[in-house]
């Protein structure tokens, strides 16, 4: 069983990271294509996924990996304020002002859900299949997304904010 405490540094640690997270994006906003950047965040969650594949494996000892996992997860909290600023910084911008409520509520009801089927899966998984096969289960789905993305020249092209007039929604 692990401490609650333990557990609080995990949290930390992603909230530690999105905050550097907010400082990039903001600094990234108007200068970095969204599209570039979006996918670029997606390849880099698959990247800090791939390793806690390792963790709690033959010959690593316990320490070690809830650092690797530690440090795996803390900087997957790294680009979700620069995916969050830039992409539905382009959405908002192109769409009518009386709009916007609809939009919002389209994009985070789903998103909410989605976090809670999340939890909610990783909890029903971990007993059946174990630590290992389930960071798998997440890193394939992690990685579908990552190719879809990758494939959706839509998105791949939207500008950077400055062409935000001329891109499409």
């Amino acid at each position: 069983m692990i401490a609650a405490a333990v557990l609080n540094y995990g949290v930390s640690g992603i909230a530690a990271t999105m905050l550097v997270g907010a400082f990039a994006a903001a600094r990234l906003s108007d200068r970095v294509p969204v599209g570039g950047c979006i996918c670029v965040s997606f390849v880099f969650l698959c990247v800090c996924v791939a390793p806690m594949l390792f963790a709690y494996g033959p010959g690593a000892s316990r320490g070690a990996s809830y650092a690797l996992v530690f440090v795996a997860n803390a900087v997957m909290g790294l680009p979700f304020p620069i995916i969050d600023a830039l992409l539905l910084g382009f959405v908002y911008a192109k769409a009518p002002t009386s709009m916007q409520g609809r939009i919002a509520v389209s994009l985070t009801v789903p998103a909410q859900a989605l976090a809670a089927f999340s939890s909610v899966s990783a909890g029903a998984l971990l007993p059946v299949l174990g630590f290992r096969s389930t960071i798998a289960v997440f890193l394939a789905t992690l990685a579908l997304s990552t190719v879809m993305v990758l494939c959706s020249a839509r998105i791949r092209r939207i500008p950077r904010a400055d062409g935000w007039d001329t891109a499409e929604l």
